[in-house]
């Protein structure tokens, strides 16, 4: 078995079809049912879950339209198809993540900048309007 050039998502588990086309009901594992094979299927619900989490909103669309995710090559971000990456990729992988997490906390930090300022500005309309409130006499 050639595991390093073997997409990731082939590791999974896949409904059985007939002869006629059909599906029996039965589940198969293309690769076999072992620990190594098992391990490998679980990595691509790791790789994809992480995708998932960490994508921006423009990324999160590119891949639900098309199935692509950023990779690093080279030092360069470029889009594949999740489904074609393989155990070869892994350290392109692996950069793209280490990138997203931290495009992630930087979207997070701004957001919760974003709130902190609204809720001061919240504050201070509260505080203006009790001052009003106090000077006509109505707290």
């Amino acid at each position: 078995m050639d595991w390093m050039n073997t997409p990731l998502e082939d590791f999974g588990s896949r409904a059985e079809t007939g002869a006629d086309g059909k599906p029996t009901g039965e589940v198969v594992l293309p690769h076999g049912g072992g620990e190594a094979q098992r391990l490998v299927s679980n990595f691509a619900a790791l790789v994809q879950a992480a995708y998932e989490g960490l994508l921006s909103e423009p990324d999160g669309e590119r891949y639900e339209r098309t199935g692509e995710v950023p990779v690093v090559r080279n030092g360069r971000k470029v889009y594949e198809g999740l489904d074609a990456l393989a155990l070869r990729d892994l350290p392109a992988v692996l950069d793209a993540l280490a990138v997203l997490d931290g495009e992630a906390s930087e979207r997070s930090a701004e957001e919760s900048a974003r709130l902190e300022e609204r809720r001061k500005e919240r504050r201070g309309e509260l505080e203006r309007e009790r001052r009003q409130r106090k000077a006509l006499g109505e707290w």
